[in-house]
């Protein structure tokens, strides 16, 4: 019998949707940090768009260097957890020194902490929900099958 029939997901098809939820939760963060936000330090479209570019480079490239992707996050523990915090802690200097490096329109120092922090916390929420998703959901309750429809 065929995996996907059985009930069990493709360990690649997950993380790749692991990889667009993450990226959808940046474009969240991204869009408040760097578009909404009129601060004095305001962004122009190119502005805007040299930050994202550097801070995705920084994020993602981090992440799949430390191997973010490759666990299996419904069995993950806090050393899980703390990888992920450890690398993007790792991310977030790589960004400061590019950004003081890189001839790019500046942002304060932060709003670049609360563009990287309010990503990983979005990151860690989606995985502790996932995580409790996969415990808790069945068939048997109305919350369950709530919980079912994030696991897909």
């Amino acid at each position: 019998m065929d995996k996907n029939r059985m009930g069990q997901s493709n360990p690649l098809n997950i993380r790749w949707m692991l990889v667009m939820y993450d990226l959808i939760i940046y474009a969240i963060v991204a869009g408040t940090m760097l578009v909404l936000y009129e601060g004095m330090d305001k962004l122009s479209t190119k502005g805007i768009l040299q930050q994202v570019c550097l801070s995705v480079l920084c994020i993602f490239s981090a992440r799949l260097v430390g191997k973010i992707y490759e666990q299996v996050w419904r069995y993950g523990g806090i050393q899980c957890y703390i990888l992920l915090l450890f690398t993007d802690s790792v991310a977030f200097i790589i960004y400061l020194c590019l950004e003081l490096l890189l001839p790019v329109q500046k942002i304060t120092f932060a709003r670049m902490l609360s563009l990287v922090s309010l990503n990983l916390l979005g990151a860690l929420t989606l995985r502790m929900m996932y995580r409790y998703a996969y415990k808790c959901g069945n068939m048997e309750t109305v919350k369950g099958k709530l919980l079912l429809i994030y696991k897909l």
